[in-house]
Parts: C-alpha cells; sequence; structure tokens
C-alpha cells in the first residue's frame, strides 16, 4: 500500500504545481477523508470543497463539523438549501447557499404527479439539482480538483484514468488504484476516524434515502430500488466547465 500512497502524493504534487487554481473536493466518506490527507500532506493550505444536500443524514453534518475542527481543513460548504443547517453553522465552515427555485419546482412537480419525492421517482434529476450543478459552481474558478475516485468501488468506475480532462477542467484521481482494504488500512495507521455509519455496514455513503447498507461491490447500496442502482449522481460523468 505504501508505494501506492507514494505514488497518489507524487499526483498530487505534479498536479498542484501545474494547476495554481486547484482545490480537492471532499463528501466526507472513507475515500474523500484518505485524499484530503493525502493532499494536506503534500500541500497544507490546498483548499477544501464540499457539496451537501439538505437529504444527507445528521450524521454526515457532524462528521463534516469534526473533521473541519481536527484536521483544520477550513471546507467551503456548496448546498441547494434555503438556509443553513443548524449544525453547519460553524465560524470554521463558509457555506455557500445556492438558489432553490428550480429545486422545488420540480419536486413539487413530483410530488403532485405521484405523491412520492422526487428521489425516489427521478434521482437523475435530483442528483443533478443538488449536486452536479453546485459542483459545477465549486469548481467555475478552478483549473483542477482532486477527487477521491476508485475504481474497485463499484461497476461504473473500472475505465476512470488518474488525470482526467473533460472541457476546461482538469480531474485528478491520485487514490484510483486503492482497494477498499487499502483505505481502511491508511485511515487505520494515520489515526483518521471514519464516518459512524461505517460501523452499520454501509460501505458507501451519500443522502440518507438513497444509500443503504452492505452490496457485493461498495456502490451497490446506492440508490437501490432505481434504474440508478449502483450508479453515478452525475459529478464524475458529466462536463462540469
Amino acid at each position: 500500500m505504501e508505494e501506492k500512497v507514494a505514488h497518489a502524493k507524487e499526483l498530487i504534487e505534479e498536479a498542484v504545481r501545474s494547476y495554481p487554481k486547484i482545490a480537492v473536493a471532499c463528501s466526507f466518506g472513507k475515500d474523500s477523508m484518505v485524499t484530503v490527507h493525502l493532499a494536506r500532506e503534500v500541500a497544507p493550505e490546498i483548499k477544501v470543497f464540499s457539496i451537501m444536500t439538505p437529504y444527507k443524514p445528521r450524521e454526515t453534518f457532524e462528521y463534516l463539523r469534526k473533521m473541519n475542527q481536527v484536521m483544520n481543513l477550513g471546507v467551503t460548504v456548496y448546498m441547494v438549501a434555503d438556509s443553513i443547517p443548524e449544525i453547519l453553522q460553524d465560524g470554521s465552515l463558509e457555506v455557500v447557499l445556492l438558489p432553490t427555485e428550480e429545486f422545488h419546482q420540480k419536486a413539487a412537480q413530483v410530488k403532485a404527479q405521484t405523491g412520492k419525492e422526487i428521489y425516489a421517482i427521478n434521482p437523475d434529476e435530483c442528483c443533478r439539482l443538488l449536486k452536479v450543478e453546485p459542483t459545477k459552481v465549486a469548481v467555475s474558478d478552478l483549473e483542477a480538483w482532486i477527487c477521491g475516485l476508485r475504481n474497485t468501488e463499484g461497476r461504473t468506475r473500472e475505465d476512470y484514468q488518474e488525470v482526467e480532462r473533460k472541457g476546461g477542467l482538469i480531474k485528478v484521481n491520485p487514490i484510483l488504484t486503492f482497494t477498499e482494504t487499502d483505505i481502511w488500512k491508511y485511515m487505520a495507521t494515520r489515526g483518521i476516524e471514519p464516518h459512524p455509519w461505517y460501523r452499520r455496514d454501509y460501505r458507501s455513503l451519500g443522502c440518507e434515502p438513497c444509500s443503504h447498507p452492505g452490496g457485493e461491490l461498495e456502490r451497490d447500496g446506492r440508490w437501490q430500488g432505481t434504474s440508478k442502482c449502483g450508479g453515478e449522481c452525475g459529478i464524475h460523468t458529466q462536463r462540469l466547465k
């Protein structure tokens, strides 16, 4: 694993040297925490941003706030919401609230037509509005971003590359070849506390109604019961700039 760690740091170092306008995306799942830790070892002042949604479990907000303080991350949170959740009203966090009109309109239409929530009927549109569009805002002034994507997480991530160019943005995936075991070993040996939901057999964390424990592959618990099961929110598949 230590060879993978050294290689990941080399990728990050090269990216930081090549692209001054760079930041790390952090969902506060296990892979993100490893990626942020690696990036901060290479570039202690590198910016960190996070895309949150109103559907994230309270434990994620609590964990975000705690790890932001423990690791001195200075996270900027982007969120489609009418107000900042109380748990994120912390002086060490910057929370950027994004417009909610389109989301409320689409969600209300789905509710009126089906009696169900938008994430159950049209998870792709829900993810577009709450995750993809906010990510576009977060990376709008960046030349490159660093992600915690791994190619053994699920069927949709097998063919990603360590460095990708999509439109006017470079994406760097420094832990692409890490296994799930590598991730847990790294966190244990570096003393990084994991999100509490991992103790409940969750292997991939997203929004509360769209995440479930277990699964043969890590992402099998995402969007169960929909055509999106085990798939992607769109952040890694769509052009962001």
